[in-house]
């Protein structure tokens, strides 16, 4: 209770602190998303994103050297999906791993591009997290996905639904979630979300997600009770920025 006590407030007094001002470059180089918000949504989303990189440990892997470049913009792709939600959701989150490419992971055939580890863990390519950022509309966004995961996780259980304070939302949720999971996994080639979500539930989380952010418009149009859900979730809704 009282490590908790002690976060809350170191936590609050980085969100309340004015943003380093050598890091605003880094925020209109690498997060262009950040410029359509509001001047209170900005405050905001920059409170959050100084927080959350103060909070985290940072590693580099495979040589790899973690700047404050590296630092901002992956805190910014974080906290981009918490900026209306509570910053304690990632408190489950203790360090994020930066591999210069591709990960090396034993067992993993193919370039592993990002992985939430169940133990506080997130690892991300640095190539892929510039990918996503400079190819904002096409719902592909590596650090967005894994950071997905990391909400999914915080009910204990990756299985594609985020925490919620009620039942009925769970349930509006499963509503929504559970027949556009189904058609994924039953015709993959003729649905609007990739395929990779139909993996498994957790999976299709994390591609809604980054199709929510990243395509919001096509997504309302074409899976509006989705669409709706991950809204009410988020507390946001990109397709009116």
């Amino acid at each position: 209770m009282l490590g908790a006590l002690v976060r809350r407030m170191k936590r609050d007094k980085f969100q309340r602190a004015p943003f380093p001002p050598e890091w605003l470059p880094h925020v209109e180089k690498r997060l262009a998303f950040a410029s359509r918000y509001s001047d209170d949504e900005r405050a905001r989303f920059l409170g959050q994103l100084h927080a959350f990189l103060k909070e985290k440990r940072w590693e580099g892997a495979s040589g790899f050297d973690v700047t404050d470049e590296v630092r901002v913009t992956v805190s910014g792709h974080a906290v981009r999906l918490t900026r209306n939600l509570d910053l304690s959701l990632y408190d489950d989150l203790v360090s994020i791993v930066i591999y210069p490419d591709h990960l090396k992971l034993d067992g993993k055939e193919g370039a592993v591009l990002g992985l939430a580890h169940r133990y506080g863990t997130v690892a991300l390519s640095w190539k892929a997290v510039l990918s996503g950022g400079n190819n904002e509309n096409d719902g592909l966004n590596t650090a967005l996905h894994e950071f997905a995961h990391v909400l999914d996780l915080r009910d204990g259980d990756f299985d594609g639904t985020p925490p919620f304070d009620r039942p009925s939302e769970a349930h509006a949720w499963a509503r929504a979630f559970a027949p556009r999971f189904l058609e994924l996994r039953a015709q993959p080639a003729r649905n609007f979300l990739r395929e990779y979500g139909a993996t498994n539930e957790a999976e299709f989380f994390a591609v809604a997600t980054e199709a929510f952010f990243e395509k919001p418009d096509q997504l309302k149009k074409r899976v509006p009770g989705l669409y709706d859900e991950m809204a009410r979730f988020y507390r946001v809704s990109p397709s009116e920025l």
